[in-house]
């Protein structure tokens, strides 16, 4: 094998290493060959005695490999603690915008939803009050009849009016009610597109 094909070779098994470290291993070599062919060997003896690429690549990586990482120095550790705690005014103002933000975000949400089902809730609520209303005053009209018939009947009609009543808005509450969820679920969606549309961006 030829110094060429040999330093060729050895670089592609290197290539995982940094270039500058590629190159120091490269040239240790290729200065190694050169001194054996001082001495008087041929090229290719020389290549010989060196090793095969492969052997010398495995060995490289695998003692850089066992190497212990490098401890962060002490006054890197503190340097670190004194930035963050002469940065702590900015840093931290930062980060309560950051919060206060978020929560905005969610309570702007939050009332949207609120807002979006305030009309069928109202309406569910008087359905039921009428409802309520309707039987106690039906109720209530058969037991005033026996004391007073005018009166009784009276109420007999104001219950009767207030189950018709009910009887509307429980039908408004429940088309309101499918209407609304559509409405919900095209506002999540757009919430969704626009979730996504961000992180397409950051992205």
């Amino acid at each position: 094998m030829k110094k060429d094909e040999f330093l060729s070779s050895l670089e592609r098994l290197l290539r995982s290493l940094k270039r500058e470290e590629r190159n120091r291993f490269l040239s240790y070599y290729a200065e190694m060959i050169e001194d054996y062919m001082e001495d008087g060997c041929e090229e290719e003896d020389a290549v010989q005695r060196i090793g095969s690429p492969g052997e010398i690549a495995q060995e490289i990586l695998s003692d850089r490999e066992t190497q212990p990482a490098r401890p962060t120095p002490t006054w890197m550790k503190i340097g670190v603690i004194v930035l963050l705690i002469l940065g702590s005014p900015l840093w931290g103002s930062l980060v309560l915008v950051a919060i206060c933000c978020a929560l905005a975000v969610v309570i702007m949400v939050m009332s949207a939803y609120v807002i979006i089902w305030c009309i069928p809730f109202i309406f569910g609520v008087f359905s039921v009050s009428s409802l309520v209303l309707a039987v106690v005053s039906t109720v209530g009209s058969v037991i005033i009849m026996f004391r007073d018939t005018a009166t009784g009947t009276v109420q007999m009609g104001v219950g009767i009016l207030l189950a018709g009543i009910f009887l509307v808005t429980a039908l408004l509450t429940l088309e309101l009610g499918k209407r609304f969820v559509g409405v919900t679920k095209k506002f999540s969606r757009w919430l969704a597109g626009l979730y996504q549309k961000r992180r397409g961006v950051r992205a």
